[in-house]
């Protein structure tokens, strides 16, 4: 019986080899199993399809980032942070946890063609900054929070051509 498994597993082994070779050697194309609508997807696809630029107003919040040097010092200032991060044209951040009476000091930066309302409030304070956007520099400023929470506003009637970024840290 050992004998015969053994002969018939080596002419499987044989069958197999040779009809691969056949059909590979074969002037006709193999039919193809996928739908066509796969077929001319896969058509139209470039080889070397390149990842999705960022949109304007992502490229515009980046540079905000960058003016603010974000990325840097959110990895060496945890402790002091409070928030950062960009925002929506019209838009706000609320932050609840902040108490009332603690000192801060507001980063705010924008990039693009334009002017943004940045609009820090907390309780019954409440403080303004108007920033050109077309002016590559950080502005800040000191805020003491009067209530609970802290809100900031990001407002331009050039929505679509600035993007902002902001960060708000414990006064020490």
């Amino acid at each position: 019986m050992y004998r015969f498994t053994r002969h018939t597993g080596r002419a499987l082994t044989a069958v197999a080899l040779i009809t691969g070779m056949a059909s590979a050697c074969s002037d006709s194309p193999t039919p193809s199993k996928a739908p066509q609508s796969q077929k001319a997807a896969s058509s139209t696809a470039s080889p070397t399809a390149q990842p999705p630029s960022p949109s304007g107003r992502e490229q515009l919040n980046k540079e905000a980032r960058d003016l603010l040097n974000m990325t840097d010092r959110l990895e060496s200032d945890e402790e002091g942070l409070v928030s950062s991060g960009t925002l929506a044209v019209p838009g706000e951040n609320l932050d609840k946890t902040i108490k009332p009476g603690t000192p801060l000091r507001v980063e705010v930066a924008c990039a693009g063609e334009g002017t943004v309302t940045f609009t820090v409030a907390s309780g019954a304070a409440k403080t303004a900054k108007r920033v050109d956007c077309t002016q590559p520099m950080t502005n800040e400023f000191d805020f003491t929070t009067a209530g609970p929470g802290l809100t900031i506003q990001a407002d331009s009637p050039e929505e679509d051509r600035v993007g902002t970024a902001y960060m708000v840290s414990h006064i020490s």
